[in-house]
């Protein structure tokens, strides 16, 4: 994980600054319940170290380093009730983030495979709470190492915070 780490900070500094300046709040007055730690950039370190301490394999931790990429231009401020946002940062994130898994693969950090599959976790990383249990076995009935990996991304993305209000995980990992 410090060598992806220091790979993203050193290669896109200004993808880090813009998560560490995108908050999950709307201002400092304020907490979202969901993300009680603030910035993206927080959140994205929390994730990284669940997935290292889990000792799960390159292509979760990468997910997990990416996952959220697209946040800071996703996020929007609803008028009515100032709450923050992120509305479609998935497909987003997983757009921004190939040409950066591409980069890894062309320093032989990944390969194609695994590249291809991380956008599709990526992609894929909300789908788990957004679809019934039959949706889910559907979906995944021929694909269960991806199924695995994305079971083991949701559930760093679900320890790498700080929430009043922790989603109780219904798949079996």
């Amino acid at each position: 994980m410090i060598q992806l780490l220091n790979w993203f900070q050193t290669t896109y500094p200004h993808l880090k600054q813009e998560l560490l300046e995108s908050h999950h709040n709307f201002d400092n007055s304020d907490t979202n319940p969901y993300h009680v730690e603030g910035d993206c950039w927080s959140h994205t370190m929390m994730v990284c170290k669940v997935a290292q301490l889990k000792g799960y394999d390159r292509v979760v931790q990468v997910s997990a380093l990416l996952h959220d990429i697209g946040k800071p231009k996703s996020r929007k401020i609803n008028p009515r009730n100032n709450y923050v946002n992120f509305h479609g940062h998935e497909e987003l994130s997983a757009i921004m983030a190939k040409p950066l898994v591409d980069d890894l693969v062309a320093r032989a950090m990944l390969t194609q495979d695994e590249a291809d599959e991380v956008v599709e976790l990526i992609a894929l990383h909300s789908f788990l709470y957004r679809h019934s249990q039959e949706e889910i076995e559907e979906y995944f009935k021929d694909k269960p190492k991806l199924f695995k990996h994305l079971s083991e991304l949701s559930e760093c993305d679900d320890l790498g915070r700080f929430s009043e209000t922790m989603r109780e995980i219904k798949y079996n990992i």
